[in-house]
């Protein structure tokens, strides 16, 4: 007979075959030994994905999801403070919970912090819109919470779903926080973070700070945290999806300006750099790539940053290019902010 697990999350599991786009950023899969697997970014290997196993079962486990007891991978508990632990370890854990990881082929570059996994792991994934749907039938206070988000940001509700725990129906009332996805073009999208920014600065107490540091996106809302995350509509406006990606050097010390921070609020953050200078000497402009979710919508427009990370070389079907590379949040730094 199934358990509360099982009753629960085939309400919100959706069979593989119905993930007609392929894999993508901030999306969750149930993998078949019971954890649950998050996708990072848009490029991904045939057949697979990379990404992290969030949680993972556990009879030991703080974590109960309807009935079953869970661990992560991803943070622990430090001397009574919530840490993220180092994407090198998450690895090597997920590793010995899963064996069979450290026979897949490397990841690349940008997805040296990551997993490789096969999408026949997968029992299923969970559809963010549909989630939020669900839950708000059930829930008035979320309901009230995301249907708010319209008039506070000029988002309507058909281009919002869910992440984090409301992805597999998981909301605990009244302090939950509310991780939402918001979907839109480019421009849309843009428009949206420059006014959670707007808001923010109006107001200060909204300013959310977790895990060591003050997040630039989230904000604090109605009694709880609102936690969002960007997804294109779009696929023809994703920066990166098919490519091959070659490290050319590193590390390297770079220096530059963020001319175009249209895609600062996605994973990857791809950001248009001028007046670059890599290892003390002048280089033309280019692309600055962030692949680390904990940066997402960190930098901007005016920006002068110190980066130590990689020059790479990125080809696709309509040429190569070469990029900087950072996959870890001490690989950037901020040394002079941008007029705001």
């Amino acid at each position: 007979m199934p358990d509360q697990f099982e009753t629960t999350i085939r309400r919100f599991l959706c069979p593989i075959d119905q993930l007609t786009d392929g894999p993508s950023d901030a999306m969750y899969f149930l993998h078949a030994k019971g954890g649950l697997v998050y996708c990072e970014g848009y490029a991904h290997p045939p057949h697979g994905l990379y990404g992290c196993l969030i949680k993972y079962p556990d009879p030991n486990g703080h974590i109960n999801i309807f009935g079953r007891h869970f661990n992560w991978t991803h943070r622990r508990y430090e001397n009574g403070t919530l840490v993220i632990v180092p994407y090198k370890e998450q690895v090597r854990r997920q590793e010995e919970l899963f064996p069979e990881l450290a026979t897949r082929p490397p990841c690349p570059p940008y997805a040296d912090h990551f997993s490789h996994y096969l999408l026949n792991d997968m029992r299923g994934f969970f559809d963010a819109k549909k989630s939020l749907k669900i839950l708000m039938g059930e829930s008035p206070r979320l309901r009230e919470v995301v249907g708010s988000l319209d008039e506070l940001l000029g988002i309507p509700l058909d281009r919002i779903g869910c992440n984090g725990s409301l992805a597999y129906g998981y909301f605990v009332e009244p302090h939950e926080d509310v991780d939402v996805i918001f979907f839109g073009s480019v421009r849309e999208n843009f428009a949206v973070i420059e006014r959670i920014r707007a808001l923010k600065k109006k107001e200060p107490a909204r300013e959310c700070y977790e895990l060591g540091k003050t997040w630039p996106l989230r904000f604090h809302h109605m009694g709880t945290v609102i936690c969002p995350f960007f997804k294109y509509s779009r696929r023809d406006e994703i920066p990166l999806t098919t490519f091959t990606m070659n490290v050319i050097k590193g590390p390297v010390e770079a220096h530059g300006v963020v001319s175009n921070d249209l895609h600062t609020g996605y994973l990857p953050a791809v950001l248009g750099l001028d007046r670059v200078t890599i290892d003390r000497k002048a280089h033309p402009p280019l692309d600055l790539i962030v692949y680390d979710g904990s940066q997402r919508g960190e930098y901007f427009r005016g920006d002068g940053l110190k980066i130590t990370g990689r020059l790479v070389r990125i080809a696709r079907p309509a040429g190569t290019r070469e990029a900087l590379l950072v996959t870890l949040p001490t690989e950037v730094t901020v040394e002079k902010r941008g007029a705001r």
